[in-house]
């Protein structure tokens, strides 16, 4: 029999052994997870920087120049409308879509209007909803010369087109709407979370519902406003899908699109103007971001939810309620709107305005032509290929990661969190055009193949995994890992059977994100897909870009039905896992 004395050296004895063994282990995960996200990271970043100081062709190709940033700043006023153009489509878009979403969500959380579950639910269902589809929806619906509304009201009143999509306002709108669902579930937490004494106070005080919204609860509000607003105007800024399919059908150009023309457009793509564009936008990028951190980075002085105990109180809106309701029932309507014009192209051979004669060509030949085309088939196959390893990869690699930098004391460990988190100021598309530079130089024979793609995920989706990993690692005390140890368990099997188990509702919250993103995203594998590598979104792209709008539709559909279908499967099972997603 041991005595106490006895017991505690043992388990003392035991704990430092873990910690022994862990402790060998350490430098090893540091060396082989630094010198991944190094390769992953550093590589594309400096073949974009070096490819827009390098000559491309002529007799001094290969050699340092400033041609294409004098080619870019040579014309200001070119440059001038480019950066105009951008700030503009973003700073709108991501206003829209603040005004919208808030609205909605403090509808949902602070009053006792009616749709509060609709309008969770279709928020939820958007994020599987691929955003070129919905930018095609919305082009069926009131494009300037065929749209189906366009045309129905010039049929009743002479007016046509009532709203022609092809402007800025028509990007700036389009892309609102494709942010709203994700502003909404954003601004949703806070007003839920919000002490009502404040307010109560106000009421107290003799003043009206509207005045207490107005002078308490929009201030303090208002740090979650502004990050919302700083993250929307950043994403927007990094959009491709509205400004390729709305704003140069309109000849409006914005960063993005210039950079896609730089290389899809002429006979020889010109990567060194292309990337310092990417540059430009690499720039802009950060700028925000950084801004968005600095501003969001003092919100204890905002701080409404203490330790006090509350119950949150929802306004009566009285005679109010119900114009209330229809208002949340905008964000269910806005996502339905350009699925129900999808579905109509569908039924039809061509396009055309709904009459007796448009119902007798209605039929399913759209849906069997999508089925029995190999080319579709084998997208869907490679988009949930790439989206499987992609997601598991870069959880795996951000787990490691965290572990290392919060469980350890290796110094330089924090190198390991601004490496995966420098992808966040490389959009997508900059991002496509350094990793297709990278791999047409390295000898690795992934280029034009399906692993390409792989591989820009994984490192466009790090800053995601790794603030998913990092939060659900601080989350879980270190004695745990002691008990372990306490028990004899070896390092492996803490790893595996204590801390994994324990983090897996953080994990598969990251997995189910990053899968559902790369399952719908389009501008990064718009540059890096082959011959026989395309995905879901690059078939969709090329079909509407063939003009086979019925195809395009039956396509689009299916594809929203499973990815919907699969956002709810997640869901459940996030559910059962007490994942919050």
């Amino acid at each position: 029999m041991l005595n106490k004395g006895g017991a505690m050296s043992l388990s003392s004895g035991l704990t430092r052994s873990l910690r022994e063994r862990g402790t060998e282990l350490q430098p090893w995960l540091f060396v082989f997870t630094a010198a991944a996200l190094i390769y992953l990271v550093a590589p594309p970043v400096l073949f974009i920087l070096s490819t827009s100081f390098v000559s491309e062709i002529g007799p001094d190709a290969g050699a340092f120049t400033l041609r294409h940033y004098r080619n870019i700043f040579g014309s200001l006023s070119d440059l001038t409308r480019l950066l105009w153009n951008s700030l503009v489509f973003s700073g709108g878009s991501a206003g829209a879509a603040l005004l919208l979403g808030t609205t909605v969500a403090w509808l949902a959380e602070r009053t006792n209007a009616p749709f509060r579950s609709l309008a969770y639910a279709f928020a939820f269902i958007s994020f599987g909803v691929p955003g070129i589809v919905k930018v095609i929806g919305w082009i069926l619906l009131f494009g300037p010369r065929a749209g189906l509304i366009n045309v129905a009201v010039r049929d009743m009143t002479g007016i046509f087109p009532i709203f022609n999509l092809f402007s800025m306002a028509g990007m700036i709108l389009v892309e609102a709407v494709v942010w709203s669902p994700v502003v909404f579930l954003l601004m949703a937490p806070p007003f839920r979370s919000m002490d009502p004494a404040l307010e109560e106070a106000g009421m107290v005080a003799g003043s009206s519902n509207w005045q207490v919204f107005m002078r308490v609860t929009v201030p303090l509000a208002a740090p979650s406003v502004l990050a919302v607003l700083l993250l929307t105007v950043v994403r927007a800024i990094e959009s491709f899908e509205t400004p390729a399919l709305v704003g140069l059908p309109a000849g409006i150009e914005v960063l993005t699109t210039k950079i896609y023309r730089q290389i899809k457009s002429g006979f020889f793509p010109r990567y060194g103007e292309a990337s310092a564009y990417s540059i430009i936008l690499i720039g802009l990028v950060a700028l925000g971001l950084i801004f968005y951190h600095r501003r969001t980075g003092h919100g204890h002085k905002f701080t409404t939810v203490t330790g006090k105990g509350y119950r949150p109180r929802r306004i009566d809106l009285g005679r109010w309620r119900w114009p209330a309701g229809f208002l949340l029932l905008t964000l269910p309507a806005l996502q339905v709107a350009p699925l129900i014009a999808l579905v109509w192209a569908s039924l039809l051979p061509y396009m055309q305005h709904p009459s007796r004669k448009a119902f007798e060509l209605v039929s399913l030949k759209n849906y069997f032509a999508t089925f029995n085309d190999p080319t579709i088939v084998l997208a869907v196959t490679n988009s949930l290929t790439i989206s499987l390893t992609a997601a598991s990869a870069t959880v795996l690699i951000t787990f490691v990661a965290a572990w290392l930098i919060v469980r350890t004391n290796i110094p330089g460990r924090w190198a390991l969190d601004q490496l995966a988190m420098f992808p966040l100021v490389l959009p997508g598309l900059v991002l496509g055009v350094a990793i297709l530079k990278l791999y047409a130089a390295l000898p690795l024979p992934i280029y034009g193949t399906i692993w390409i793609m792989f591989f820009a995920f994984v490192v466009s989706f790090l800053p995601y995994g790794m603030r998913f990993s990092y939060t659900g690692l601080l989350s879980i005390h270190r004695e745990l890992e002691e008990s372990s140890a306490t028990c004899g368990g070896s390092w492996r099997q803490t790893v595996t059977k204590i801390l994994v188990p324990l983090m897996l509702p953080a994990l598969f919250a990251g997995w189910i994100y990053i899968f559902l993103i790369t399952i719908r995203h389009l501008s990064l594998p718009l540059l890096l897909y082959g011959p026989g590598s395309q995905v879901i979104s690059v078939t969709i792209w090329e079909l509407w870009d063939n003009g086979r709008i019925g195809e395009v539709a039956a396509f689009s559909l299916l594809t929203t039905t499973g990815t919907v279908l699969l956002a709810i499967l997640f869901r459940r099972l996030s559910e059962r896992f007490s994942v919050a997603v």
